[in-house]
């Protein structure tokens, strides 16, 4: 596996874990197993060692335990999905076709929008997305579940969208890549649990404020490209192209290196804009102006939290962080 150096990113946010971390992680452990979503003792020790629970508790540090271990779990599977897609033997081609991830994107949306309970002997994954739902539609309000299942079909479809290019041996442009990555990346998702994390309603004339929205993207660009950074050795080793520093690489024809950098100085951009911008939202009173700026500090922690998961807990990425 290639040695990767990444340059120090600005990420000027509050470092955070909850206190529920040790007993998170047991109960996805045991999750896991209850769902025979790995195949083998081995893969569930290296599971482990990727520390999930780490990765949950760091990003919502002031959820209560039911909701750290509902989107803990979530998270676990979406891991063990992207592995099976991105991973493929010969075992588990099949996972790559259009009709297996038109058939998952089917199936979730059935648990979603009819809340169906589905056994073990029928799909082990469809069973274990079942039960995180029924589990986090006791913590969520509808509005919130409606648009949840949005997310969701839209990172099933943006994974299509990747496997398609994958099997084509088609380039995606640096444009096309920076829309769909928060996409295929759940990163979505991961602003979405947000709201429930941190037990907030916004205001639909908040959520659906255009610089409110745009806080929000970049929020979910900046996970993506500092993940990218992170999972660069991983994802070279697999000759997956779908990274920011191998489009930049590709489109730009420069050296990995140059890559590299370039995707840092996006990365810093953006969170400078998100702090910019977070200061220029309009006023929508002292209550909710306090309530925005509170979620928002939540957002900044998550941020911060997926940083410091890939740096100091996770063995899931190798690379050398460079600080100055």
């Amino acid at each position: 596996m290639k040695t990767i150096n990444v340059p120090q990113l600005y990420c000027p946010f509050e470092s955070r874990i909850s206190p529920f971390v040790d007993k998170v992680d047991r109960h996805t452990t045991n999750w896991l197993h209850r769902f025979q979503l790995l195949s083998g003792e081995e893969l569930y020790e290296k599971y482990a060692n990727y520390k999930f629970a780490w990765m949950t508790c760091r990003t919502y540090p002031d959820a209560d335990y039911e909701f750290l271990c509902a989107a803990n779990n979530l998270n676990s599977l979406l891991f063990v999905m992207d592995d099976l897609l991105d991973h493929a033997s010969s075992e588990t081609a099949g996972y790559r076709t259009a009709d297996y991830v038109q058939g998952i994107i089917g199936g979730f949306v059935n648990v979603l929008r009819f809340n169906k309970r589905i056994p073990i002997s029928v799909n082990p994954i469809m069973a274990a997305f079942s039960d995180f739902w029924e589990k986090m539609r006791r913590l969520s309000s509808a509005s919130w579940q409606c648009q949840f299942t949005l997310s969701l079909k839209a990172v099933f479809e943006a994974g299509m969208w990747e496997i398609e290019n994958s099997r084509a041996h088609r380039h995606p442009s640096m444009l096309q890549y920076m829309k769909m990555r928060p996409y295929f990346a759940a990163a979505n998702l991961a602003t979405d649990l947000l709201e429930v994390a941190t037990k907030q309603n916004l205001p639909v004339f908040v959520l659906q404020n255009e610089e409110f929205q745009r806080l929000v993207e970049l929020a979910r660009r900046t996970i993506c490209w500092s993940n990218d950074l992170f999972s660069l050795s991983k994802e070279l080793e697999h000759g997956d192209e779908h990274n920011l520093v191998v489009v930049i690489e590709h489109e730009r024809n420069i050296s990995l290196e140059q890559a590299i950098e370039e995707t840092a100085r996006i990365h810093d951009r953006e969170i400078a804009q998100f702090n910019e911008l977070r200061t220029q939202l309009p006023s929508f009173g002292i209550r909710i102006d306090t309530e925005i700026q509170r979620h928002l500090d939540a957002m900044g922690t998550m941020l911060r939290g997926f940083m410091d998961w890939s740096i100091y807990d996770t063995a899931r990425y190798e690379f050398n962080y460079v600080t100055e």
